[in-house]
């Protein structure tokens, strides 16, 4: 499927950024946001995250495995965005959950007095999940009429072919003032050079930056309580300590001045808490 517009800003201006297994990426010449131009079909696409399985040139599985040590960052992640506590928040629902690290993250924080289920396509990912005595199944959010005090989903964002419908179908979802917290990256405005690899592509549709996605949530009717980020390991420890080498040396001397801002660029991974408005409750309701 040729997508022919910007799904952020609705701009068909485009100029290409990479290529990786038979995709496109191109850069929004409005907004930045970066984008896959040719996707697979609906039909593929859902059947791709039923198995973790991905075609291009190479086939991507993308099903992975339970990691035990993501609880223990995503604990860390929850006291910073809630400081002590989840207030009155009675129900949770985790979309796209995976193997279930933040659910468990949440019943543990939660001290086991929130209700927390999941919602996974991946049928792999969900045997996973249930072994551990979690309730995690798959519902389709459309038709689905339960509503949360809380929504999540941590690395999701890249993997929706259209992010502000589905984050529109995620706002009637949650109760009055109820809250979604993302989890995605803020690399969209890196140079195509710089830009964490690979991009695993057509996993991934988009990448997008702080700006992009507060600026749709806002437009969504939700209000921004706070944005966090954390560093990107692999480019921590790999990219980085590479390159700073590699800048005293004469003939890549240049490279000092980028990796000087070294920060900036290794705190993409990005963590955003933020509730829908009383006004906007009311809107939909009407």
């Amino acid at each position: 499927m040729r997508v022919l517009t910007c799904y952020n800003c609705g701009s068909d201006g485009r100029a290409f950024y990479a290529e990786e297994n038979g995709f496109s990426l191109v850069r929004c010449s409005a907004c930045g946001l970066l984008y896959v131009e040719e996707r697979p079909d609906d039909k593929e696409i859902a059947e791709a995250h039923k198995q973790g399985k991905h075609s291009g040139l190479k086939e991507l599985n993308m099903t992975g495995r339970f990691n035990a040590a993501k609880i223990s960052r995503y604990l860390k992640v929850l006291e910073d965005m809630f400081e002590g506590g989840l207030g009155t928040k009675a129900t949770w629902l985790d979309v796209g959950c995976g193997h279930g690290e933040f659910i468990a993250a949440v019943k543990e924080y939660g001290s086991g007095r929130i209700a927390v289920r999941g919602t996974e396509p991946n049928i792999h990912k969900q045997e996973s999940a249930r072994k551990r005595g979690l309730d995690v199944s798959y519902f389709d959010i459309e038709s689905h009429k339960e509503k949360y005090d809380a929504v999540s989903l941590l690395n999701v964002y890249s993997h929706l072919p259209d992010p502000p419908a589905f984050l529109e179908l995620l706002k009637k979802r949650l109760n009055p003032e109820g809250e979604i917290i993302i989890e995605t990256g803020d690399t969209a405005c890196f140079p195509a050079k710089q830009h964490y690899r690979p991009f695993y592509l057509p996993d991934h549709f988009s990448f997008a930056s702080e700006s992009i996605v507060v600026d749709m949530l806002r437009r969504l009717g939700f209000e921004i309580i706070i944005v966090n980020k954390y560093p990107s390991l692999p480019f921590d420890f790999r990219n980085i300590a590479k390159e700073v080498v590699k800048a005293f040396l004469p003939r890549y001397r240049s490279s000092l001045r980028y990796y000087a801002k070294w920060w900036r660029y290794t705190q993409t991974d990005m963590f955003i808490r933020a509730k829908v408005k009383a006004s906007s409750c009311c809107t939909s309701a009407m």
